[in-house]
């Protein structure tokens, strides 16, 4: 027991007037401070008994009867209540008590050092010299004997001291002397610590005790449970390492007779157990090498052959030492931990390893390229690392549901497998992006026929309920160092250049270039200064005329968006809508453009609309229609004055709710057109699906017409009669020169919009244009 182990005791606590710091476990104390106080009261009985003898001898005669004999008698009843109390305590086992039990003791106190406090205080005056010393003798030692027998309960000795204190102060300040008067606190005050000091020592120490014994009854039912287990045992050496005392449990997880590992060295039983792999081989060297040092040995799981299966065993021990330091053996524990260590495998595996596929997932492929990447370091090889994703699968998953995506996914798991060689790791980061991590590069064409080959076997076909399914996959690749030295920049340089390899039309292998670096940084910038570019101010709006073909009057205007940042200088559409698109910045930016257009174009004549572009994002968004009606009404533009422009692309992820939002935007009068018809993914089937007052021809084939291109021609012509078929206006876009206006106009078109008449203006130059056409018009 140290001073660290005690527990703090106020003297507050000490005399039963608070609480304990730590409350558990206390009651047990008070019940032994209780117990303890019984056993002492039958010394202090006895002693009390003999002192009121010698009082009333040496007394008699001197006090009035009827004063001693109602002390006598008041000091005899309270010996009567005090042995039944105690008589009482005696039949029943304390276990716990409360304070409140204890402060009775208390009050008992209370009452002896009042009744004892008489001969003192009342009968000292009848006394002779020597009765008076022989009384003041009787009472300090009676106050010296509370002190000491009534410690275990510090208030009921402290209450009797304080009360009989007071009765010899009072009797002592009767001499004459000064001295002699102050011996009377002096006492009293140091038989009060002496309580005090006591009472918390006894309390202390009790507490310790019961703590003591709690811990040996857990270790001694921990033991009966050790030693009645199956899955747990005790094994012990002698100095000579050999086994002893061996049990049947430990022989049997050993695979054993007891009478085999009887007397066995432990050095011997640890060389016989087979290296089943690098970790294990590790683990017994190590183990070898501390019992030979006679040094502990914790958690050492060894493999035993057990049948057809390996049972695992785990031991721990700590070397014994007898007197003199002399090394006596090793004592341990066992346990079966083969059902522990095969769940904690298949953790291990699960946490490092795609549910889905089987293949290794993020965490095991980045282990492997930091892996390569450092013994690219030592050696000066190259690695590489390929991200892999599937072009087509998107689709499947979404006409197919999520159950072909999951079967196809298997599909293509397998196919890696059959293309990379054992050095290499084959992965699925998440989704429909999978990942090889080749730890050794030896050519550039060595990587571009694994790719190839790749390619190849996920191309497909890839079978589900009959059907053939193909999928496709676009590379990027980056190799180690030179585009990475760390997981992070070489994952990166192979993100950007899957990214670019995305690009194309799939089927694509692209590797890393510094180049993509660039613009991604641009990107990058990009993206950061466009998110403040509405709330500073930097967004525009300008209008390129659209001309009727016939009179070649202005009837409306296209919106263009145009951003101009101090750092970036003019930024091209081309450049920063994809981005805005990307990251959803366009629902604001597309709000933006749509208010000013709708305002700009009330300063025009009522016979000019006005022609705004929207994503396939923003008519996907729920909140798009309200967004039109409150720009309208804002304005104060009529719904037929405001043209909103489509392409084709909002066809491909054509939903119900897409279909309702177009149908709706009719419904208020304004006026549908599809941008750019004729490119990318043109199907008649489209029109069908909304009803378009306006087919815009893309500018690729206008700018091609000509006298000598009779197939361009053709096709214009045929759009315009489809258009015309189905009640559409049409507009061709991108004339730039006189013949080609000429051609257009020869074949129908309606309206045409081009550099030939105006390159896109400010607002105010639009306004000044109409001004010129108003002028013209009144001439």
């Amino acid at each position: 027991m140290t001073d660290k182990s005690l527990p703090e005791l106020d003297w507050r606590v000490v005399l039963n007037r608070a609480a304990p710091p730590e409350s558990r476990g206390w009651g047990r104390v008070r019940a032994a401070q209780l117990q303890e106080m019984s056993k002492a009261l039958v010394v202090g009985g006895w002693g009390q008994c003999f002192n009121a003898v010698l009082i009333v001898y040496m007394l008699f005669g001197q006090v009035p009867l009827p004063e001693i004999g109602l002390w006598v008698g008041s000091l005899a009843l309270l010996m009567c209540y005090i042995v039944g109390h105690r008589r009482k305590l005696g039949h029943r086992q304390l276990h716990s008590l409360p304070r409140r039990t204890l402060n009775r003791a208390a009050y008992h106190s209370i009452f002896f050092g009042l009744v004892w406090c008489v001969p003192a205080r009342y009968f000292f005056e009848h006394a002779n010299h020597g009765q008076q010393l022989a009384l003041g003798v009787m009472t300090a030692t009676m106050m010296a004997g509370a002190a000491f027998i009534f410690s275990p309960v510090p208030a009921a000795a402290f209450a009797y001291v304080a009360i009989m204190g007071v009765a010899v102060t009072h009797m002592l300040a009767t001499t004459d002397s000064l001295v002699i008067a102050m011996i009377g606190p002096i006492y009293t005050t140091t038989m009060l610590i002496i309580v005090l000091l006591n009472g918390r020592a006894f309390m202390q120490r009790t507490f310790l005790d019961l703590r003591l014994e709690e811990r040996e009854e857990t270790v001694s039912l921990l033991l009966r449970e050790y030693e009645n287990s199956d899955a747990d045992w005790l094994w012990q050496t002698n100095s000579s390492l050999a086994l002893k005392n061996v049990s049947a449990r430990f022989a049997r997880a050993l695979g054993r007779s007891a009478e085999e590992v009887e007397g066995m060295s432990l050095l011997d039983l640890l060389r016989t157990v087979p290296r089943l792999d690098q970790t294990a081989r590790r683990a017994l060297a190590q183990a070898e090498a501390s019992v030979a040092r006679r040094e502990a040995i914790a958690e050492l799981v060894i493999p035993v052959p057990v049948g057809d299966g390996i049972k695992c065993v785990e031991l721990s021990g700590r070397p014994s030492i007898g007197k003199g330091g002399r090394f006596i053996g090793y004592h341990g524990v066992g346990s079966d931990v083969t059902v522990a260590r095969q769940a904690a495998d298949r953790i291990a595996h699960m946490a490092r390893h795609d549910a889905l596929t089987g293949l290794p997932n993020r965490l095991l492929l980045v282990e492997n390229l930091a892996s390569a990447i450092a013994g690219t370091k030592q050696d000066g090889s190259d690695c590489a690392l390929l991200l892999v994703d599937l072009d087509r699968f998107k689709t499947i998953n979404d006409s197919l549901g999520h159950i072909a995506g999951d079967h196809v996914l298997q599909q293509v798991a397998h196919c890696f497998e059959t293309v990379i060689s054992d050095d290499m790791t084959a992965g699925r980061l998440g989704g429909d992006e999978f990942a090889v991590v080749v730890p050794r590069v030896e050519s550039r064409g060595e990587l571009e026929q694994l790719c190839l080959a790749l390619v190849g076997a996920l191309q497909g076909p890839f079978l589900y309920r009959d059907q053939r399914l193909f999928v496709g996959a676009s590379i990027g690749v980056a190799i180690g160092p030179r585009d990475g030295e760390t997981v992070e920049e070489l994952i990166r340089s192979a993100d950007l250049a899957l990214y670019r390899a995305k690009d194309g039309n799939g089927n694509d292998i692209r590797f890393f270039e510094p180049a993509l670096q660039a613009r991604a940084e641009e990107r990058r910038r990009i993206e950061i200064a466009l998110r403040g570019a509405v709330d500073a101010g930097e967004l525009s709006l300008q209008y390129q005329p659209v001309v009727d073909a016939g009179m070649l009057r202005i009837g409306s205007f296209e919106a263009l968006l145009r951003w101009h940042n101090p750092e970036l200088g003019q930024v091209s559409p081309a450049k920063f809508i994809p981005i805005a698109e990307e990251t959803g910045m366009l629902g604001r930016i597309g709000e933006w453009v749509l208010r000013m257009a709708c305002r700009e174009a009330t300063q025009w004549p009522d016979d000019v609309a006005v022609a705004v572009n929207v994503s396939p994002r923003q008519l996907h968004d729920p909140g798009f229609i309200v967004t039109l009606i409150s720009a309208l009404t804002q304005a104060g533009l009529e719904p037929r004055r405001l043209e909103l422009e489509v392409t084709e692309t909002v066809f491909l992820e054509l939903t119900a709710a897409t279909q309702k939002i177009l149908q709706q935007i009719q419904s208020l009068g304004v006026r549908l057109a599809m941008d750019d018809f004729g490119t990318g993914y043109s199907s008649l089937g489209y029109l069908r699906k909304a009803d378009f007052d306006t087919l815009k021809i893309d500018r690729s084939f206008v700018q091609s017409i000509s006298a000598e291109d009779p197939e361009s021609s053709a096709i214009v012509r045929a759009v315009v009669a489809l258009a015309g078929s189905l009640g559409m206006k049409t507009v061709a876009e991108g004339v730039a020169n006189e013949e080609q206006l000429a051609l257009v106009r020869a074949l129908g078109c309606d309206r045409v919009q081009g550099y030939i008449f105006s390159r896109p203006v400010s607002a105010a130059a639009a306004r000044a244009l109409l001004a010129e056409q108003g002028a013209a018009a009144a001439a």
